[in-house]
């Protein structure tokens, strides 16, 4: 008896998401409104919207298409829908082109009508070479592919990257930061969520204050600071300052040649410094206690501080943790 009714509720648990498949997210592949604009050479996406996400991917075709889903009570209507221009009523939505640049947004005009639960989502394709200036505050961002000179923000989701390339600043009060694959220097920050950054060359800056900092795998000087959990860096880094005050702060890196500062007042500080025993070092460590293996010191050496050179001195090396230890190791 109990086989047969598993095998009924799990006939029941794929009929129910086929049917979701086929009537909810299928329908988000088909746009309310499509706009293509023709590009002769490499432009500037300008894009906003108060009443939904945004997606930015490229393809390899000059021009640029915007494609429009206009939403209501959960649903995205086709473009025959009759409730498509009851819905725009509320919403004053741009698409235009001037010269090189393309305009897309779409701004609720009267905060003071009832919605009826309505947006407006975009999902733009541009190429590659295209800087963008793309902003939410009814959702998320979601950008992939462009090079160019970028600045993302929301203030209603949460902001993802990849495969992006140039000066590029991110950011959130609504959600997390994240980006994977990214060449230029780039700044995040998030006020409702972690930052996390995978595979990037160029310098970085990454704060948080609503949760943890991750830089993995990143070649390049970096910052980043956290009020809302810890900092975690690996990589080449010539300069690295890691700072929290709500966690450890944690570094493994190669090539220092600049300066090294961390310091946490919500955790310890452990940093892993390849080839770090041949460096030379103008060291200034404290807590409650150090735990590093000095070669050719010269200064003063206590259980809680050390502050001296090593290698007869050069890079600035600082490290503080007023809520944990202070472990240096140095490694090939």
């Amino acid at each position: 008896m109990k086989t047969k009714l598993n095998v009924k509720m799990y006939a029941a648990i794929v009929m129910f998401f086929t049917l979701l498949s086929c009537n909810g997210f299928a329908q988000y592949k088909t746009p309310t409104i499509t706009k293509t604009f023709d590009m002769e050479q490499p432009g500037t996406l300008n894009s906003s919207s108060s009443g939904g996400g945004i997606t930015v991917s490229t393809h390899d075709h000059a021009k640029v298409e915007v494609h429009v889903f206009v939403r209501k009570r959960g649903t995205v209507l086709s473009p025959n829908d009759p409730d498509v221009d009851d819905v725009l009523e509320y919403y004053d939505l741009v698409m235009e082109k001037s010269g090189t640049e393309i305009t897309a947004t779409a701004k609720r005009k009267s905060w003071n009508k009832p919605w009826n639960n309505t947006g407006i989502y975009f999902n733009i394709i541009v190429p590659q070479e295209m800087s963008c200036n793309v902003s939410s505050s009814g959702g998320g961002l979601k950008i992939s592919g462009v090079t160019g000179t970028h600045n993302f923000s929301s203030s209603g989701g949460s902001v993802k990257l990849e495969n992006t390339g140039g000066t590029t600043k991110a950011k959130s009060s609504g959600g997390s930061v994240s980006a994977y694959k990214h060449k230029g220097d780039i700044k995040l920050s998030s006020s409702g969520g972690g930052v996390r950054l995978n595979k990037a060359k160029g310098s970085v800056y990454a704060q948080s204050s609503g949760g943890s900092v991750k830089l993995e795998d990143v070649i390049g000087d970096v910052e980043a600071s956290s009020s809302g959990g810890g900092v975690y860096v690996t990589g080449e880094a010539p300069f690295v300052k890691a700072t929290s005050s709500g966690g450890p702060v944690r570094v493994n890196i190669t090539g220092l040649s600049k300066e090294m500062y961390l310091k946490s007042s919500g955790g310890g500080v452990h940093a892993i410094i390849h080839d770090g025993d041949k460096l030379g070092m103008d060291l200034d460590l404290s807590s409650g206690r150090v735990n590093i293996e000095l070669h050719n010191f010269s200064g003063k050496s206590e259980k809680n501080r050390i502050k001296g050179t090593m290698n007869n001195g050069g890079i600035p090396v600082y490290m503080r943790a007023s809520g944990g230890n202070v472990n240096v190791k140095f490694e090939e």
